[in-house]
């Protein structure tokens, strides 16, 4: 079994009463003017927020066979709430060792969650002035600590509070420092991009001086590759190229000439 703090519990307690008045520490009256039958101190006290259907709920933590087996004042508390509870780690008590009108929680370390293992009995009780007393003297005030029974028990809380966030500090930090490693790196990348991208549009101002590819320069890229391929490989000058096509064409408009002309000599013949 893990080990149970009352702290736990009584943070769990809180969890369980989110729209209810819920305190720990409750004391029944005044430290310096008790009640004739002394003063005593609920573990947590809940308190409905109505006028109409109020309910006073009382718990009493216990974390240890020995503290319950030796608890022989509780039922002192029956006159202070409508319903009582004893609220014990998982199992370690049972329902049978309890008197009936007392209900039991059972509290699991592992999930941090209550249940009810048996109902309180609800009582009728006269309005526990003491209590209300201490609530508005003695609780109404800011520098209290909550849930703790003393300051030591806060101080250790703290503490590892602390070390707990000292430890996602460092964590958080590394991420950071791993994520800003990437980014220079990816940065670095781009750079070395751009300066390709440079080198290739000076390649392209060479092709398209020397008239090669020309406007399939913007065509699909394996195309283009291929056309870039055959010009580069092949022996014949270009140059000679362009003079056949112009030898061509000179000897195209020859022909024409000569036709037109054949055609007009004909015609003044007739």
């Amino acid at each position: 079994m893990l080990k149970v703090t009352s702290t736990e519990i009584k943070k769990a307690l809180a969890k369980y009463h989110p729209k209810d008045y819920f305190l720990t520490e409750c004391k029944t009256c005044s430290t310096y003017f008790p009640d004739p039958q002394g003063m005593l101190k609920f573990d947590g006290l809940a308190m409905t927020r109505s006028y109409t259907a109020p309910c006073i709920t009382g718990y009493e933590i216990k974390v240890s066979r020995s503290g319950f087996l030796g608890d022989n004042k509780w039922h002192l508390y029956l006159q202070y709430c409508n319903e009582f509870y004893f609220v014990v780690p998982a199992g370690l008590v049972a329902k049978d060792e309890i008197p009936e009108n007392v209900g039991l929680i059972y509290y699991y370390p592992e999930t941090g969650k209550l249940m009810k293992k048996r109902r309180a009995v609800y009582r009728k009780i006269e309005e526990p002035v003491g209590v209300y007393k201490y609530i508005i003297y003695s609780r109404l005030d800011q520098e209290r600590i909550p849930f703790y029974e003393d300051r030591a028990e806060y101080a250790r809380d703290y503490l590892a509070d602390q070390s707990e966030k000292r430890k996602i500090g460092r964590d958080f930090g590394s991420k950071m420092a791993k994520d800003l490693k990437n980014c220079q790196e990816r940065l670095e990348r781009l750079s070395d991009v751009e300066g390709r991208l440079e080198q290739l549009r000076k390649i392209e101002e060479i092709l398209e001086k020397h008239q090669i590819l020309g406007w399939r320069w913007y065509r699909n890229l394996d195309d283009t590759l291929k056309d870039l391929d055959d010009a580069l490989s092949s022996s014949y000058p270009k140059e000679l190229g362009r003079v056949e096509d112009d030898l061509q064409r000179a000897l195209d408009n020859l022909r024409r000439i000569k036709e037109n002309h054949l055609q007009k000599e004909a015609s003044e013949l007739c």
